[in-house]
């Protein structure tokens, strides 16, 4: 996207105070998004309320790309090709904020289990966001040359949605972007903005875990093997894998989230199921704490005398985020520049 030489951050700063779009309008729209809340891969009211607004803005607009992905592109002469990203999808979880527009939504999820559902990673924000600034450079389009595209990813929470699209030809149905702008709300200081080179986001492995026992009656406890006291033995060792086994130096989490197990108090079952994460910023420190998630899991199988081993699946794993060290001082002299006097606050 280029700028007309002459346009200054001053000149722009004007600029987008007299186009700058509504709030109420956006804020209507986040509110509405936030209370309507949906699972991966059931994005399907949310992909079609952004698709609608993008349509409505004048976009070329792209639906049902990798699931309920949307593409929105502004072709506006020649230049360099922007492209802006947000998510669509909500997580499995109750929310107890007490806002008047609170989620009260419930969704069966992919497990066949029915879940309340919350937009608690901010995806609604982004949306609005990305959609607000969307309309903001349509307005302002006699100002710059260049092609915007905006994304909107289905299923991030499960960390499968940017595959799918790529693999349904994303970069087939838009230009190839010079450059990829994302970004993400955090719990800091509100009005605030960072930017940061190198690596933003590290490394993530997602393992889902099935333990075997031998069911019994409960009374019995002596004819089976219990693989709920296999598991809860898993997870106490887990502990020990960041505490023991990793530099104090290197951020490394190793996170138990889900523990499944039997339908009844008075019966010991065959299997337990549990879900752990691990997360670092190193490759061989993620290296090292995958292989001693999986060695304790296995140890602790055989020293229950678990009739079989565990199935151990990588339900999902994802590398880290580099920012583009060019890139991000360009962007970050930008900010600065842009906002003047206020930039310590960026």
């Amino acid at each position: 996207m280029q700028v007309e030489v002459s346009l200054s951050f001053d000149k722009w700063r004007d600029v987008f105070e007299e186009s700058f779009p509504d709030l109420e309008k956006y804020g209507t729209l986040y509110k509405d998004i936030h209370q309507h809340p949906e699972l991966p891969c059931q994005e399907s009211r949310t992909a079609s309320l952004v698709a609608g607004h993008l349509e409505s803005l004048g976009y070329d607009v792209q639906r049902n790309v990798g699931g309920h992905g949307v593409i929105g592109i502004l072709r506006n002469g020649d230049g360099t090709a922007v492209l802006l990203r947000s998510e669509l999808d909500a997580l499995p979880m109750k929310e107890n904020t007490g806002l008047p527009y609170a989620s009260k939504v419930k969704q069966v999820d992919a497990d066949g289990c029915t879940k309340w559902v919350m937009h608690g990673c901010g995806h609604d924000m982004h949306m609005a966001s990305l959609l607000g600034a969307a309309d903001l450079l349509r307005k302002v389009r006699d100002t710059w040359s260049g092609t915007l595209i905006c994304v909107f990813q289905p299923n991030e929470e499960r960390l499968l949605g940017a595959k799918a699209m790529i693999d349904d030809g994303l970069f087939d149905k838009i230009p190839m972007p010079d450059i990829v702008l994302g970004q993400h709300a955090v719990p800091t200081k509100a009005g605030t903005l960072g930017t940061r080179p190198g690596r933003v986001l590290g490394f993530l492995d997602s393992l889902s875990v099935r333990v075997y026992g031998k069911g019994t009656h409960s009374s019995t406890p002596e004819l089976g093997i219990d693989p709920i006291l296999m598991g809860g033995c898993i997870i106490s060792r887990l502990q020990m894998v960041v505490a023991r086994e990793i530099d104090f130096k290197e951020p490394c989490v190793v996170t138990c989230g889900t523990f499944h197990g039997g339908t009844d108090a008075s019966i010991i079952p065959e299997y337990a199921d549990l879900k752990v994460d691990i997360r670092s910023f190193n490759k061989d420190i993620q290296l090292t704490a995958v292989n001693a998630v999986k060695r304790i899991i296995k140890g602790e199988c055989q020293a229950a005398n678990s009739p079989r081993s565990p199935r151990i699946v990588t339900a999902a794993s994802c590398p880290p985020i580099d920012n583009d060290e060019e890139a991000t001082a360009r962007f970050t002299e930008a900010l600065h520049s842009f906002y003047g006097d206020k930039a310590a606050e960026t």
